[in-house]
């Protein structure tokens, strides 16, 4: 894919997303559902394409999470619609997809070159495994909020987070043998490491309180519900702070 091509298919796969979004507040749901399957084949075809830089493969661009966390949420959303059977859980994911895909057109996202750092076996798996985790977060947190606000039970969002917490424990030990191999160090004071760390405690919280007598289950949702804006504050207040990182 030519630099051309790429710079014209973010703009392309935002705007399906939120074409998506748009057909499903008018109620049209085959249409919403058609533009999300479009936007998840865009956006796929856009992550592939900053594989290569420099013609040299570099598979760490791919899962640069500005541009990966849309994709994932769309594949999580559609996981779970394959396997509860249900669209209602499928089509409030378009929000933050949407919403997440949006905002990408605006955060400065630089290119990683070739490095012995960022071409490590383990670096794409750390960011494949913390993106999906984030992903998990924003959905779950998503669907509490909907339950929150309408006054329904959606039982899956708790699963969500569930899993995300087990896919960013994973992330949490692949990265710390990353910066350990590319840096000497498995933990530093930097603000990504201390954010990571509080992430993870925030979650590991949530777990504990369906221990507690006196969290209710309405309490535990608006607990969850909290869970992206965590995210959606870690993860972008990094990349404003340091575009060159991704």
């Amino acid at each position: 894919m030519s630099f051309s091509e790429m710079f014209f298919m973010w703009p392309l796969t935002a705007g399906l997303y939120a074409g998506s979004l748009l057909s499903h507040s008018f109620r049209k749901e085959l249409a919403a559902m058609a533009m999300l399957c479009a936007g998840f084949a865009a956006n796929t075809l856009f992550l592939m394409g900053r594989i290569r830089y420099l013609d040299v493969l570099t598979p760490l661009n791919m899962v640069t999470e500005t541009y990966f966390l849309p994709w994932c949420l769309a594949l999580l959303s559609g996981m779970i619609g394959v396997l509860e059977k249900d669209k209602k859980t499928v089509l409030p994911g378009i929000f933050p997809i949407a919403f997440f895909s949006l905002a990408a057109l605006f955060i400065p996202v630089k290119v990683n070159p070739p490095s012995p750092q960022h071409d490590a076996f383990l670096a794409p798996f750390f960011f494949i495994s913390e993106a999906m985790a984030h992903a998990c977060f924003v959905l779950g947190g998503w669907l509490a909020f909907i339950g929150i606000v309408k006054r329904i039970e959606i039982p899956i969002f708790n699963k969500i987070i569930v899993w995300g917490f087990v896919l960013y424990s994973i992330a949490q030990v692949l990265g710390a043998i990353w910066a350990y191999l590319g840096w000497g160090a498995p933990f530093n004071w930097s603000e990504r490491h201390l954010q990571s760390t509080a992430l993870w405690c925030f979650y590991a919280a949530y777990l504990h309180l369906h221990f507690s007598s006196k969290w209710s289950p309405e309490k535990i949702m608006r607990f969850a519900a909290i869970g992206p804006v965590i995210v959606l504050l870690f993860s972008y207040s990094y990349y404003h702070c340091c575009p060159n990182v991704s």
